[in-house]
């Protein structure tokens, strides 16, 4: 730590960090758009400009290191004309179309045009106009709005690791725009689209979907992978209509794939609201009295899945399986596809192969057998188990479903699955619950409930519950009518 005097108060702040970000930390905000705390600094937009005691002239704040007995000023008059210059230049081409923009509410150009601005531009000339272009199977640029910090450019070649975006032509004719021939292909475009300052970057996805004011926003966590990455769930009259990043320095989260980004619909549509009985739908009542004599003429059950559920939900079923052991043998395997099993992959800086957000929550409670998917799936053929639950996870293709009543599926979708198998019994989606998942890290990230479910409808925690109770119930009625 070191101390540094801003504007005349001396503050200690991190040595390490940047000095925007040390700035911050102690209340004081620097506008900036090129700066980002994950990626090289450039110092390219020179919105950042501060004056530095000993300096004559202005400086930019996010290439100014930050060292024991520095003394800065960000709020003299001179700081105010220089960045209010900036801001006219940037503004001199810039389209006034924030009304049909979908950066307007969360655009920093907006945000440092209030902060830093003149109010009022002595540009009378016409303004560039360039056709907007398609430069990636989900990314569309907005060349007029561009304000050359290169944050895409830089973004790519320092975490992607493809060099598809450059900058062309000089001065006032400078554009961003595709080095290569074919389009931008990647699992980062919407990535791009974020960290792009104002609306020059926009996903196809999202285009003209709603205005931000609308949302109600929630702090979840991503479900694509093991990763876990940090966001804000953006939902609106009950339905997820995007996530967006929630940056999280202390475990270096700044980015989010378009795996997860724009893997949402699932949750709107085609969710399964009914239980089912020998592929048809049915009544709770109906089902739920085939589950309690399913269970009750079983001996060896057998549970796969989970790492789809909340650490709290695992940890409810997990008691009643153990509560349940007196009378049945039963097995919990969590993993069910191959990369479960091994020590993290990764397919890129943030996607892993695991597809599921809680497989480490799963293996931390112990929800694993010794044989694994395989044996449960190897002992069900073989006749040697009379009941298997699958929570929220594919048929396995080498499963015999040829004695389908022995088959029972808890999820949260509509599938084909469902008229292959016994029973069917609809669930919560991890956002209309809320809880935790634990990372590939081992990290314990909790989330907020962002969505209402249908009244009625259970998590998998919650099924079982019920599912307790009613066999309670049925021992009881059988008591009952044994002393008479």
């Amino acid at each position: 730590m070191v101390k540094i005097k801003i504007d005349g108060v001396e503050f200690e702040v991190n040595e390490k960090k940047n000095l925007v970000d040390a700035a911050k930390e102690v209340g004081v905000d620097i506008p900036y758009f090129c700066y980002h705390p994950a990626l090289t600094v450039v110092g390219m937009c020179r919105m950042c400009l501060i004056e530095i005691e000993g300096v004559p002239r202005l400086q930019a704040a996010c290439n100014t290191p930050v060292k024991e007995g520095l003394s800065i000023v960000t709020k003299s008059d001179r700081v105010k004309e220089g960045r209010a210059g900036t801001m006219e230049f940037l503004l001199a081409n810039h389209p006034l179309d924030c009304p049909v923009c979908d950066k307007a509410g969360e655009c920093r150009l907006q945000d440092n045009a209030f902060g830093s601005g003149s109010g009022k531009s002595r540009f009378e000339f016409e303004k560039r106009n360039i056709p907007q272009e398609e430069i990636g199977t989900n990314l569309i640029i907005n060349h007029n709005r561009c304000i050359v910090c290169y944050r895409c450019v830089r973004f790519e070649e320092e975490k992607v690791g493809q060099s598809n975006l450059g900058l062309f032509e000089r001065g006032y004719h400078s554009i961003i725009g595709l080095a290569k021939q074919t389009l931008i292909d990647h699992n980062y475009q919407g990535a791009l689209a974020d960290i792009c300052p104002v609306g020059a970057l926009l996903n196809n996805e999202t285009l003209f979907k709603s205005r931000v004011w609308y949302y109600k926003n929630f702090d979840s966590v991503c479900h694509g992978c093991s990763t876990g990455c940090n966001v804000h769930a953006n939902v609106r009259d009950n339905e997820m209509y995007r996530y967006m990043v929630r940056e999280n320095p202390d475990q270096g989260m700044y980015f989010l794939c378009d795996k997860g980004r724009f893997d949402l619909n699932w949750m709107n549509e085609n969710r399964l609201q009914s239980y089912y009985l020998n592929g048809s739908p049915s009544k709770s009542k109906d089902a739920f009295n085939h589950l309690t004599s399913a269970w009750t003429n079983s001996n060896n059950i057998a549970i796969l899945g989970g790492a789809h559920e909340t650490n709290e939900s695992l940890s409810i079923i997990k008691g009643f399986v153990e509560r349940s052991a007196n009378q049945k043998n039963i097995l919990w395997e969590s993993r069910v596809i191959d990369a479960q099993y091994k020590e993290t992959e990764q397919i890129d800086f943030l996607l892993t192969k695991d597809n599921h957000p809680n497989t480490k929550g799963a293996t931390d409670l112990g929800i694993t057998t010794s044989h694994g998917k395989k044996g449960i799936i190897d002992s069900f053929n073989a006749g040697k188990i009379d009941l298997l639950f699958i929570i929220k996870e594919e048929l396995p293709s080498d499963l015999d479903i040829s004695n389908q009543d022995r088959i029972v599926i808890l999820d949260t979708n509509l599938n084909t699955h469902l008229e292959e198998v016994g029973a069917g019994v609809p669930i919560q989606i991890f956002a209309e619950q809320g809880g935790s998942f634990t990372n590939k890290n081992g990290l314990i990230q909790y989330f907020q409930k962002s969505l209402k479910p249908i009244d009625g409808l259970l998590n998998s925690a919650d099924f079982f519950i019920k599912l307790e109770k009613e066999l309670e119930n049925l021992s009881k009625g059988e008591l009952t009518f044994g002393n008479h």
